[in-house]
Order: structure tokens, then C-alpha cells, then sequence
């Protein structure tokens, strides 16, 4: 899609900022039902109200042309296990292992979502682990998958 056929749908529907206000307007500029994502379900009411700032926030973030090409594919509440080892008992620091990523829903049930392991320290004993729950959003753009973290109530992510 050109720039001024994206320009001439923001001033369509009013918005001749350029900028999202809502999530109907997501709907009606992009054509996102972000309650449609993958994992939306799954989420608590808190989750769902963090998302969905976020999904304004995020689009409003980026150019034209790069929000017409993000396509939202999943939104989840997850726990993130890294397992660390140690190369030599006397090191006085960890080195990220491998991993657990755990969906968590509403009712606190957990799912695996992905696992992965560094190949280089697959015969290493796990000395230790590391616990974080955060908001993952999946998306992809223009060919590749990618995925945030998203913080401070929707107003943050990396």
C-alpha cells in the first residue's frame, strides 16, 4: 500500500494526525481486531487492559508504511525460565543455558509456548534459574517474526 493510500484512510476516518486514539480505529484504518490475536482469551482482564493500550501505542510508534506491513499474530501473559550454569565451579557468574517460556492463563494454568537450549552447554548441570512473567506480543513484519516485551502498563516495550 502507498503512503498517501494510508494518509487518505487516517483522514477518512478523521484522524488527520495521523495517530490512533482507540482500538476502533485500529479496526478501521488497518482492519486489527485485536481481541482476534492469538492468546487474547487466554489473558485476565488486567493483561487484556494493558494490551490493549499498548496496541494503540505500538502502532502510533512507527511510520506509516512500517504500521500497514505489522501484523499482530499473538499477545501472552508468560513466565520465562532461564536456566543458568556455571563453565567452572569457581566463576562468580552464570551463563544463560537455555530456557522455558510458559504461557499462563487467566485461571493460572500454564502451557509451553517455546523451549530452547544453547548447544554449547548441553552437558553443563544447571546451577541455577531465573524467573520473569511479562507480556510477550508476537507480530510479524515484512517477512520476519518478531516479539516485545511489553512494560509500564502498555506505554513501554522492548
Amino acid at each position: 500500500m502507498e503512503r498517501y493510500q494510508i494518509e487518505n484512510l487516517y483522514r477518512a476516518n478523521g484522524l488527520d494526525d495521523y495517530k490512533l486514539r482507540t482500538t476502533e480505529d485500529l479496526l478501521k484504518v488497518h482492519g486489527i481486531d485485536f481481541k482476534a490475536v492469538d492468546g487474547y482469551n487466554r489473558l485476565d482482564d488486567l493483561n487484556r487492559a494493558v494490551y490493549e493500550k499498548f496496541i494503540v501505542n505500538i502502532f502510533n510508534a512507527i511510520g506509516l508504511e512500517s504500521r500497514a506491513t505489522l501484523v499482530p499474530k499473538g499477545i501472552y501473559f508468560v513466565e520465562e525460565i532461564e536456566y543458568l550454569i556455571k563453565e567452572k565451579p569457581e566463576d562468580d557468574y552464570y551463563i544463560i543455558a537455555g530456557g522455558l517460556i510458559n504461557v499462563i492463563d487467566r485461571n493460572g494454568l500454564k502451557s509451553v509456548l517455546h523451549t530452547w537450549q544453547d548447544k554449547d552447554y548441553k552437558d553443563y548441570e544447571i546451577n541455577e534459574s531465573e524467573v520473569h512473567k511479562y507480556l510477550r506480543f508476537e507480530y510479524q513484519q515484512q517477512e520476519r517474526s518478531e516479539w516485545l516485551h511489553v512494560e509500564k502498563e502498555g506505554t513501554e516495550w522492548y
